[in-house]
């Protein structure tokens, strides 16, 4: 990976491949290696595939304080990294926190995005309003809640060999998804100081306890032509929110449903997403 400067930190990136960019954003508690089966599938068929570490991830900068990781300069790695790396405009997409920061681009920056694909990720404002009024949604986002407690939820996830981080994700997809070696590399990455605490700062900049009794802010329309994939086992993220964020889209859209396929959608199902992937990306060439 190398490292790029983008603003005031750097970020590190993972890249295959050249032809039009294709920006893969990651989601928590993940890295750059999520998209490990996508890299060299894009670089096969033409892209330049670019993964980065998110802020506070991996081999990133990983600033402290829970102020340095708001969604607002969040969006600006996202618009930094593009401009660092000489683009006008990306094919952006994005899984579970990266998923969110994917739409968010989307809406406030449409001219940096040539084409958004999103997977298993809510719309910011889907999110935020189906835990205000959709008991079903509240009860799965329990964790949002849990990870609001400064080390507590750190202790949480790492005692006893990480075992409730396992639980949440190794364990939470089909068998034969991570292997050991993918285990071990999620694993020694979080184990870094400081690593898991810039991860739960994104909730607690962006979903602290007091956010779920407000309204939540807006955000424009989404006119960029959008893919949606969606692994229908997700055990954290219920279909009400794939149809709340999909009305969110007012230019063109397209859902692909995966049946069976848990929230790790691009890792339990690769083949098919990297299929979907290359299929959309062709049509919106």
């Amino acid at each position: 990976m190398e490292r790029v400067k983008v603003g005031d930190i750097r970020l590190a990136i993972g890249s295959e491949g050249d032809g039009d960019p294709v920006l893969l954003l990651h989601g928590f508690p993940e890295l750059a290696y999520s998209w490990r089966h996508q890299l060299p599938a894009l670089a096969g068929a033409g892209y330049r595939a670019i993964a980065p570490d998110l802020r506070g991830y991996g081999a990133s900068d990983r600033p402290t304080g829970v102020g340095a990781y708001g969604v607002a300069t969040l969006v600006g790695d996202i618009v930094g990294l593009i401009d660092a790396l000489g683009y006008d405009r990306v094919h952006l997409v994005g899984h579970d926190w990266g998923g969110g920061l994917a739409w968010a681009t989307a809406a406030l920056h449409p001219g940096r995005v040539r084409s958004l694909v999103i997977a298993n990720a809510p719309h910011p404002v889907a999110s935020a309003e189906a835990r205000r009024d959709d008991p079903s949604q509240r009860a799965k986002s329990w964790y949002m809640l849990l990870f609001q407690f400064v080390g507590v939820a750190e202790s949480w996830l790492s005692d006893d060999d990480f075992r409730h981080l396992r639980e949440m994700v190794f364990e939470n997809a089909a068998p034969g998804t991570f292997t050991q070696q993918d285990v071990g590399v999620y694993l020694d990455a979080f184990a870094r100081d400081g690593a898991l605490t810039a991860a739960l700062n994104y909730y607690r900049a962006n979903m602290p306890a007091a956010a779920w009794l407000r309204p939540p802010p807006q955000l424009p329309d989404i006119t960029t032509p959008t893919m949606v994939i969606w692994g229908e086992a997700d055990a954290y993220l219920g279909l009400g929110l794939l149809d709340r964020s999909v009305a969110k889209v007012a230019g063109p859209v397209r859902v692909e449903r995966l049946g069976g396929v848990s929230h790790w959608v691009q890792q339990e199902a690769p083949d098919a997403v990297n299929a979907l992937l290359i299929d959309w990306f062709a049509a919106a060439a």
